[in-house]
């Protein structure tokens, strides 16, 4: 061996070791700057959230597939609930049983193509697959030949359950203070027991579950401003459940506003863009092979849940599996004249769901520009955006769509009593209040006639409104003491 090769091998070697020192080092630092014992304890509440979640809402599914079953199918788990029981207006729908099942078994029997476009759309529900491609890869996830239909409904409850535990994190990182971690667990386990959600998503095996836990995941990077991971798990959600697109829109706003604050307009539309093109080639990933088979079909199969846009005031009464719309809802509580058929118009041609969600859009950018934005305060806006900008659709809501709300709405409801949880004094009320009024939102949806779901949850929003402004108040007026007293001790 020449010397210069020599040479060469000692120089290899020496980078080498550098490169691996360099790494350990990193590697080290990455563990020193992470809190183990604070995330081995947070890692360990949420699997219990979890486990507790879906234990509840599997012991629900088999009370009521034991009593108030449609067909007597000897295995329990193979059995369909009534609609209503006990004549309880639940509306639960057969969605699970007529659709699901329907598609799971064609997907392994048949090798269907869930965006083919039929010349002739009989009842078939082969015709009628209407969701991006993760739903069905949810439904076949853990389902095989010959087991019971719960391995189809086992990832959407466990998604459902899931989401106590991304309550948690989210109102810990609201509330970064000493007893957050407690008021967390105290708004988790309200999650874990939400009557809404263990009604439509652990008995009647609806499809919110995992759209839900998703767009949670996206709006806890989105308060800590890590935005890629924020439009990657949006990207998941809108795969999952078209209405997570919805959230684009405010989260962007939000995104622009937080960038060109702090780096300027240039840096912020850059790295804004970036981050929007992530959004779009998830999707489009995912989408692979379905777009590329077909993409009038597929657009056509996203599309099957719209309705045409009217540029009228007609009011339609909505058949019994339908959705029911703002405009109807006020029509049945008696409201008349020129404002009933401003709203409907409104509602018809889709002009009021882009006035209050633009709106909203601007206000969280213009607050986050300002530095006026907390992230209490996104939260309730983002609550008042969720509801909003369903309820003014052209189309309607049905009463499960709330399961998709309820964490929402729940964390919001909690951020925004939080000034109150830092009084001693005022904690016991504060938690009897919310936990009050976050089940008694609850089992007053469940319970009321689905013609006035709209209208309920529009006054859900003027509630949360107000609390949301007293809130405001609140904190800006301990600012304000605060800062008097820091002012009184420095002279």
């Amino acid at each position: 061996m020449t010397e210069e090769s020599t040479l060469r091998k000692t120089n290899r070697e020496s980078r080498l070791a550098n490169l691996h020192r360099s790494l350990f080092r990193q590697i080290q630092d990455w563990w020193k700057e992470h809190n183990w014992a604070t995330i081995g304890f947070d890692s360990a509440v949420i699997i219990c959230l979890l486990a507790f979640g879906s234990l509840v809402r599997l012991l629900l599914a088999y009370y009521f597939r034991m009593n108030f079953f449609v067909e007597a199918f000897e295995n329990p788990w193979n059995r369909h609930v009534y609609g209503n029981p006990n004549q309880v207006p639940f509306f639960g729908f057969s969605d699970f049983s007529h659709y699901y099942l329907s598609w799971v078994h064609a997907w392994f029997e048949e090798g269907w193509n869930p965006y083919r476009w039929p010349e002739t759309f009989t009842d078939d529900p082969l015709n009628y697959y209407s969701y991006p491609p993760l739903f069905l890869y949810t439904l076949v996830a853990l389902w095989r030949p010959g087991v019971s239909n719960l391995w189809v409904a086992l990832p959407m409850v466990i998604a459902d359950a899931a989401c106590a535990g991304l309550v948690y994190l989210l109102l810990k990182e609201l509330m970064k203070n000493n007893p957050s971690r407690g008021l967390a667990f105290f708004g988790a386990l309200l999650m874990a027991i939400a009557p809404i959600n263990l009604i439509y998503d652990g008995v009647y095996w609806l499809n919110p579950g995992p759209v839900t836990l998703f767009t949670l995941c996206s709006f806890y990077f989105a308060i800590k401003k890590q935005w890629w991971q924020t439009f990657f798990w949006l990207a998941i959600a809108t795969m999952t459940k078209q209405n997570a697109l919805f959230f684009s829109y405010p989260l962007f706003m939000f995104m622009l506003a937080q960038k060109t604050r702090e780096r300027g307009v240039k840096q912020a539309v850059i790295e804004s863009v970036v981050n929007a093109g992530l959004f779009v080639l998830t999707c489009v990933f995912i989408s692979i092979p379905w777009l590329f088979l077909s993409p009038a079909h597929y657009g056509g199969h996203l599309l099957f849940p719209g309705k045409p846009l009217e540029l009228t005031t007609t009011i339609l009464e909505p058949p019994s599996n339908q959705c029911v719309t703002f405009s109807w809802s006020l029509l049945v509580l008696g409201l008349e004249g020129w404002l009933l058929g401003a709203i409907a118009f409104g509602i018809n041609s889709l002009l009021l769901m882009v006035l209050v969600t633009t709106s909203i859009a601007l206000l969280i950018c213009w607050r986050v520009y300002e530095n006026k934005l907390d992230s209490i305060e996104f939260f309730i806006w983002i609550a008042l955006y969720t509801v909003l900008s369903h309820i003014f659709m052209p189309r309607g809501v049905y009463k499960f769509y709330t399961a998709y709300y309820v964490p929402i709405i729940l964390v919001a409801l909690l951020g925004s009593l939080y000034p109150l949880c830092r009084e001693n004094k005022f904690l016991p009320f504060t938690l009897l209040f919310s936990m009050t009024l976050f089940l008694g939102f609850n089992i007053g949806l469940l319970v009321i006639h689905r013609w006035i779901v709209p209208v309920y949850l529009f006054l859900v929003c003027l509630v949360l409104a107000v609390i949301g402004s007293i809130s405001g108040y609140l904190i800006k007026k301990q600012q304000n003491n605060s800062l008097s007293k820091t002012i009184n001790s420095t002279f």
